[in-house]
């Protein structure tokens, strides 16, 4: 988002993808899954990386992953990773048309 980064409230984006047609993607096509999506640059503990796995564990798979409409994750990082992790190459997704506007912008 020019000027700043677009927060969603992840319970607004359930609601708003309520009924968006559930897709299959491969995991590699979700170049989230390759970036720093929860530490945002700091050093990483063991106890930072312990509280995730626990998040991982507990994921719910029956939950498709939110996609924006340009296909970049919204919501569902733990659940692609527990995918993963159980050897699937591919994740059950929904992805908006147009993407809603965020809840707030953080300034650049």
């Amino acid at each position: 988002m020019p000027g700043g980064r677009a927060f969603y409230l992840t319970e607004r984006l359930w609601k708003l993808s309520e009924g968006l047609p559930v897709e299959s993607v491969p995991i590699d096509s979700i170049q989230e899954f390759d970036q720093d999506c929860w530490f945002g640059g700091r050093p990483v503990t063991c106890r930072m990386v312990a509280e995730h796995a626990a998040r991982i564990h507990k994921a719910d798979l029956r939950y498709p992953v939110i996609l924006s409409a340009d296909g970049r994750l919204m919501d569902g990082g733990h659940r692609i990773a527990k995918a993963w992790l159980s050897g699937a190459t591919t994740i059950k997704t929904v992805r908006f048309p147009t993407d809603p506007a965020p809840d707030y912008i953080q300034p650049l």
